[in-house]
């Protein structure tokens, strides 16, 4: 029976969807391709096939973390001073090994308990630009402060800034009237 589906032109248009039965529950009907078995390997019995492989993919043999620890865990100290130094930066790459990797541990503990601490810091507030100023850009802004003249970006002295613009509108009124 197949399934129709009805569009509404009110609805977007959305690909129909894949009707198809459902998978077989087991794989009995599975096919394979032909065997690539190799002809040496056609001829071993069953047995010899499992060792040659066994052999092949080194499944007998240690793991190199296996070999690692199957050292000695007592140091013997070498007579040979070359054999010393060389124990010696053995035995501290290791160390550095392991502190490396409980550091790292320890931060990715910490971010896994305490989660992302994203937008929980606080961020500085003060009600002064000034002070928001100068922490930002530094304290070369402090002094370069005492050097800029006051002007109307800058009200410290504001009976200089309005002295100074009411004469400016002054002078301005009278150069377009053309008075001097």
């Amino acid at each position: 029976m197949p399934h129709t589906q009805q569009i509404h032109a009110g609805d977007p248009a959305y690909a129909s969807p894949v009707i198809r039965p459902p998978s077989p529950a087991s794989s009995v009907g599975t096919a394979y391709g032909p065997d690539d078995t190799s002809l040496s390997d056609s001829g071993l019995n069953q047995d010899v096939f499992e060792r040659k492989w066994i052999a092949n993919l080194r499944l007998d043999e240690p793991k190199h973390d296996e070999v690692h620890n199957l050292k000695d865990p007592l140091i013997i100290c070498p007579s040979d001073p070359q054999e010393q130094k060389l124990l010696f930066e053995e035995i501290l790459h290791g160390f550095r090994q392991r502190v490396q990797q409980l550091e790292e541990d320890e931060i990715f503990q910490q971010a896994v308990i305490n989660g992302s601490q994203i937008g929980k810091e606080q961020l500085p507030s003060a009600d002064n630009v000034e002070n928001l100023i100068q922490n930002m850009m530094g304290t070369s802004i402090g002094t370069e402060a005492s050097h800029i003249q006051d002007g109307p970006w800058n009200r410290r002295n504001t009976t200089h800034a309005i002295s100074t613009s009411s004469s400016m509108r002054t002078a301005a009124t009278k150069g377009r009237l053309g008075k001097t």
